[in-house]
């Protein structure tokens, strides 16, 4: 009984003593369903208080064309940014990010949007951001392309690249 005992233990502790190591199948995964539903996901279709239709943007006169995919308005954001030079179109745009990838991305998980090689998400990166990703193992980029119409004026396209690391 006593042997059996410290086989069971030491089973137990063998066992549980491995670390979950992240797959790179779910990170590819995740990378791409974010991008995906970026791409996908109308401004009509979504229920948000800030990025929505009656959400604070929408009555702010920031977002007006309901038909704009998530990508397209974040691409629009970026688009009056480089046109008047404002940064609040920046930050109004990594907001619209935040917002609607808060219930996608799991804590675990870090990530950065970019857009046309700047860096929107996080704005600020911090030491630990950066840290992290210098010693993840697994870092897997997904790429999309935004364009659209402002005003009858053709914007993009801009490269959007996510990248999402454990």
């Amino acid at each position: 009984m006593l042997s059996l005992g410290v086989l069971v233990l030491g089973s137990f502790l063998i066992f549980t003593s491995f670390t979950k190591v992240p797959s790179k199948e779910q990170t590819a995964g995740l990378a791409n369903d974010v991008s995906d539903f970026l791409a996908a996901t109308k401004i009509k279709e979504l229920n948000n208080p800030y990025c929505g239709i009656g959400g604070e943007l929408w009555q702010q006169g920031y977002i007006t064309n309901e038909d704009n995919s998530l990508l397209q308005q974040i691409g629009e954001f970026y688009y009056r940014y480089k046109k008047t030079n404002d940064a609040q179109f920046l930050t109004i745009a990594e907001k619209c990010v935040i917002n609607v990838t808060a219930d996608l991305i799991p804590p675990q998980y870090k990530f950065e949007f970019w857009i046309d090689n700047v860096l929107l998400h996080p704005s600020s990166p911090t030491q630990q951001h950066i840290y992290s990703k210098g010693n993840t193992s697994i870092l897997l980029p997904s790429k999309k392309i935004a364009y659209g119409i402002l005003d009858q004026d053709l914007f993009g396209p801009y490269e959007v690249e996510i990248l999402i690391w454990q």
